[in-house]
């Protein structure tokens, strides 16, 4: 890894990047459908595990149409939404952090490297999880659904924002192919992603594997 002093920018995913949150965020995911067939379910947890970094309103979507294929859903799918959304802001205010993560955070705020958050979460939820955790003082920027990564990048690149050479932490392949998009150094922190094969992704195409940040702390 270049050290981190040289990048102009840093990006940051937030569940499993800077939160251990993606356990709570998969059981929460099971939770928010009580009612419904437990193998349904099941298989609705196994598809967002193996699609992180997407929002849970287009994730809830494709369960009530593609996994149920239920026509009328809007109630449901609302009343799924409201639920996850109790459980998510519960479990993201009393999870622990990603090792080190602060210790990166300070770093790069001394260096003057601004520093964003982009997010599959519900934007308003990790605001508001921020600023009751003090992490809100690291980042110019916290941004996530229902914008995607991707678009939340591009707004970025709209305003100047996503100045080169920038990196980009994260823990799903949906945040690699957002950070090759946007010609950004890719930096997987595996120790509790959800991405079967994201260490071997690693391996074939060359980017950076940490298991969290106190080993990233090394390379700086």
């Amino acid at each position: 890894m270049k050290c981190l002093s040289s990048y102009s920018v840093a990006i940051f995913d937030c569940d499993g990047v800077i939160l251990d949150s993606n356990k709570i965020k998969s059981e929460a995911f099971g939770l928010a459908l009580p009612d419904e067939d437990p193998a349904l379910v099941k298989e609705f947890v196994e598809y967002h595990q193996q699609h992180g970094g997407i929002s849970r309103y287009i994730k809830f979507e494709y369960f009530f149409k593609h996994i149920k294929k239920q026509t009328n859903y809007s109630k449901a799918l609302e009343s799924a939404l409201t639920r996850y959304a109790a459980l998510s802001k519960k479990g993201l205010l009393e999870c622990s952090e990603i090792p080190g993560v602060r210790d990166i955070l300070e770093y790069l705020n001394s260096m003057k490297t601004p520093c964003y958050v982009a997010s599959g979460g519900d934007q308003q939820e990790i605001r508001e999880v921020f600023k009751s955790r003090n992490l809100s003082i690291y980042f110019h920027g916290v941004f996530g659904s229902p914008l995607s990564k991707i678009d939340n990048l591009a707004q970025l690149k709209v305003d100047e924002k996503l100045i080169s050479p920038g990196i980009f932490f994260g823990d799903a392949r949906s945040d690699m192919e957002a950070a090759n998009k946007y010609s950004l150094d890719f930096v997987y922190i595996s120790g509790v992603s959800e991405w079967i094969d994201g260490t071997l992704c690693g391996l074939e195409q060359g980017f950076d594997v940490f298991n969290d940040f106190n080993q990233v702390c090394l390379n700086v």
